[in-house]
């Protein structure tokens, strides 16, 4: 936590959170112990780390055979608490690929391996960090999705006198730009009272954007992910978040990419690195 303080008056608790995309520990994807060795660091030194959990973690046989089902074994959690995650978002279009047990028993391993997560339904989650009351809400906007509901939800958490920070599964997939739909979406959640908005789904970045004093991350792409046919499905960022009292103060982008052979997170080279800070030009407030 950090601390800034205006001449003669009393210090003003801020934190910082970091944010990534999806996660992925099935299918291709082989974790090990230096997975996110890069981006440890950074991880473990946020008051909070946050990430979109695209694989659910159970022995549960998957009901159907589809590539597109993307179970993984429980122990990989191990692998995450490790690296320094603290809360994963669960409300995405992967959350039942094993069925409901398979939704009961990722819950229970995350809590077990001294993890938290949000969704995927809409009651909030509250944390208390560096005097600062947060309340997180994880959404899937992928389907049917209610603006007006998630809109009440957002006002309810603010009431509260919480800092509101939203989770939310959107957009298009391999899209680089927002689409008008999430900026409208957006836009009616910031005016509900969401301070920072956290997306994934489309497995590539979109921009940083900033509406008024809140924070829209539209897309963090993957974080971790078998995904090698496209190199910006490969390209990422880590966001990290200055949070004080009035919201999101600040955003900075650790740039990163995806080793699919290794299921390693590594550092970019100078093209990698240019073509992934192209999306976080937009000035903070």
């Amino acid at each position: 936590m950090q601390t800034v303080a205006a001449q003669g008056s009393n210090p003003t608790p801020t934190i910082t959170l970091a944010f990534l995309g999806d996660v992925m520990v099935g299918r291709g994807v082989h974790p090990s112990s230096s997975t996110f060795a890069y981006l440890a660091p950074y991880l473990q030194s946020a008051d909070l780390a946050l990430a979109n959990l695209e694989s659910p973690l159970t022995n549960t046989t998957p009901p159907t055979t589809s590539p597109y089902s993307l179970c993984a074994e429980p122990g990989n959690t191990d692998y995450l608490a490790d690296a320094g995650f603290d809360l994963f978002s669960l409300a995405n279009n992967h959350h039942l690929d094993c069925g409901t047990e398979g939704l009961a028993e990722t819950q229970s391993v995350l809590v077990g391996a001294g993890l938290d997560f949000i969704g995927p339904g809409a009651d909030p989650v509250f944390r208390k960090e560096g005097g600062l009351q947060l309340a997180f809400l994880a959404f899937d906007a992928t389907g049917d999705f209610d603006q007006e509901n998630a809109a009440s939800a957002v006002r309810s958490a603010r009431d509260t006198g919480a800092i509101v920070l939203i989770s939310i599964h959107w957009g298009a997939e391999y899209q680089s730009g927002a689409s008008s739909e999430q900026k409208q979406i957006a836009s009616r959640l910031v005016e509900a009272g969401a301070a920072v908005i956290w997306g994934h789904h489309p497995h590539v970045l979109q921009p940083a954007a900033w509406i008024g004093k809140s924070l829209v991350l539209y897309s963090l792409g993957n974080a971790l992910f078998d995904q090698g046919g496209l190199e910006s499905t490969r390209r990422s960022a880590l966001a990290i978040v200055t949070l004080g009292p009035t919201g999101a103060l600040a955003m900075r982008a650790v740039p990163f990419v995806i080793d699919v052979q290794t299921s390693r997170v590594m550092p970019p080279g100078a093209g990698a690195e240019a073509a992934i800070m192209k999306y976080f030009k937009e000035p903070d407030p």
